[in-house]
């Protein structure tokens, strides 16, 4: 069974990102993809699991795996590419 988009690219950011690192360098580490200004945002609206994070200092860790996880929620396919591959898969 093929995997979905969306499963690819969590596998791909969690070959390419550390298991934790500083908040301020998701910008960076994940091209723009997510940025930590909005983020940050959702923290302060708590609809990021505080889990996701932890402190050093005042510095903001994310905890890569349990971020991911709950980014996952927030992608979609393309639904037409996965129309298309749906019919190819027949």
């Amino acid at each position: 069974m093929m995997s979905s988009c969306i499963d690819q690219t969590i596998l791909e950011f969690q070959q390419a990102l550390p298991a934790i690192f500083r908040g301020t360098e998701l910008d960076r580490l994940t091209g723009k993809a997510i940025r930590w200004r909005t983020i940050q945002n959702l923290r302060s609206k708590r609809v990021i699991p505080p889990e996701c994070f932890i402190y050093s200092g005042s510095k903001v860790l994310i905890r890569r795996d349990l971020f991911l996880e709950w980014w996952r929620g927030t992608l979609r396919e393309n639904t037409v590419a996965a129309t298309r591959r749906a019919r190819h898969d027949v």
